[in-house]
Parts: C-alpha cells; structure tokens; sequence
C-alpha cells in the first residue's frame, strides 16, 4: 500500500519493509524543508509498526538524490539574518543533521535503494544507511567543490570513515561523480544490478534480514556503528555486556529452540 507523507516522500509497505520514496523528480529530489519532514514522519512510522523490519530509502523519477535543492537554499540565503541569530541556511543545515543522524542510528536496518545520481547531500543521505543497493548507471560523488560549497551533512566525516582518508579527499576536492560499479568492494556499495532488478535485488535483501532478530540485529547494528571510535578492549567488552543482556531476550530463547528443534525460528522482536 502506498500513501503520502508529505508532498515530497511517498511510503509503501512491501513485504517486511517499509519504502520511504523522495518524491520531487523533476528537481532531481533534490533536499528541502519537506524532504526532510517526510523522512521525520518515515521513521517515526517505521518505529511504531513492529511488522516493520526494514526501512528502505529509494527516489521516484531518474535520479536518488543531488543533494540540496539549491535553489530553495539560495533563497534561504537571502533571507535576513537578526542579530544573534543562526542563518536560515545553517538552520537547515542543522536539520538535514538531525534526520541524517536520525538514520544513522535508527534501531531497524536502513537499506538504500539508488537508482540513479547520489551527489551532495544525496551521498550524505546513502552514507548513513547501513547498506546500499544500486542500479547499473547509477552515480555518486561529493559534488560540493563543483559550486563552491562544502558538506553540511557529515560527508568529510563519514567518507572518511567509509572510504579512507585519499578517496575520501578524491571525491570532495573533485566534485566527481563515478558510476556505482567503481564502489563495489568498498563500504559504500554491496552490490550493482540492472534497473529493472533494484527493487526485487532489494526485496530479496529485506527477506533475508527480515528474517533475522530484530533484537540481535539492533544491538549488532549500535555495537557496529560505535566500533571505530572505540577502543578495541573496551569495544569487545561492551559486545560481551550487550550478548549478556541479549539472553534475556524471546528471540535469543527462540533461535535457541530452533536450532535444537531443527526448524526455522519466527523470532517475536522482543
């Protein structure tokens, strides 16, 4: 079923997912207020429906995401500024943190389906999804450099982080854009399929973890996140407090059931 968040991002449910869809095609789904409103209410509707497994972010139209709307950021700009006050520009800058942080951290797995360019805030917005799915000819880069801007969204941080430290400045001090076959094998992208396989290539994705703990899954996913600022002994320790406190869980007694029944395990997520 498909309904409306906000003029800019549809939802549908498919499966065990929920699709959260960028709906501005014709600016290239580019970011503005109402994108990121969208996005709020995706995530707050993924977080209350416990049949929901899988939040999916995908875009309408030929293209994921360019990032920004610059047009709406250039009007932004030319509103006044009182005294004291932030920018509208740094104060929509600090939202696109919010929700990009917000993703990030969600509790569920957060797959991206990219269909076409991912540039800018678009690249911010695939670099907190946990994993990326794209579609042959799709592209991605930094772009910011192009027009004179730099990240605002976590990208010198989070490309970093992903990429290394080269690629990283590759990417920002170019502007380039690389197909999305040149990411394969890094921890950008997982995999590459023609167009008309992005959704089911998602789909199948979704199956497989839907399948999995949600419990488990959540704690893997906040261990992971925080494991490269962490150090190694103390890292270690806190999975051995988190796997502690997961055997007190239904799904840890259910996949344990299951093994010893030889059966598939319907794990309850609590």
């Amino acid at each position: 079923m498909t309904s409306t968040l906000t003029a800019a991002v549809v939802q549908e449910r498919r499966g065990a997912a929920l699709w959260l869809r960028l709906n501005r095609p014709e600016v290239f789904n580019g970011l503005n207020q109402e994108v990121l409103d969208g996005l709020a209410a995706g995530l707050d509707a993924a977080e209350a429906d416990p049949e929901v497994r899988v939040l999916v972010i995908a875009a309408e139209g030929k293209a994921f995401c360019a990032g920004a709307d610059l047009r709406y950021a250039r009007s932004l700009a030319d509103e006044p500024v009182p005294d004291g006050a932030a920018s509208a520009t740094n104060a929509f800058l600090h939202r696109v943190r919010v929700v990009l942080d917000r993703i990030e951290s969600f509790r569920k797995p957060v797959v991206a389906a990219v269909n076409g360019v991912a540039i800018g805030g678009g690249l911010e917005l695939v670099l907190v999804c946990d994993l990326a799915v794209a579609s042959r000819g799709a592209k991605l880069g930094d772009g910011h450099a192009v027009y004179g801007q730099i990240p605002g969204g976590g990208a010198s941080v989070r490309l970093v982080r992903r990429l290394g430290l080269s690629t990283a400045k590759h990417l920002m001090f170019t502007g380039e854009l690389y197909p999305a076959e040149r990411y394969l094998g890094t921890d950008l992208v997982v995999d590459v399929v023609d167009p008309d396989e992005l959704v089911p290539a998602v789909d199948r994705l979704v199956d497989v973890i839907a399948q999995r703990s949600p419990v488990g899954l959540a704690a893997m996913k906040r261990l992971a996140n925080a494991a490269e600022d962490t150090p190694l002994p103390v890292a270690v320790t806190r999975e051995l407090e988190a796997s502690a406190l997961h055997e007190r869980s239904a799904d840890w007694r259910e996949g344990i059931s299951a093994f010893a029944d030889k059966r598939t395990p319907h794990y309850p997520g609590k």
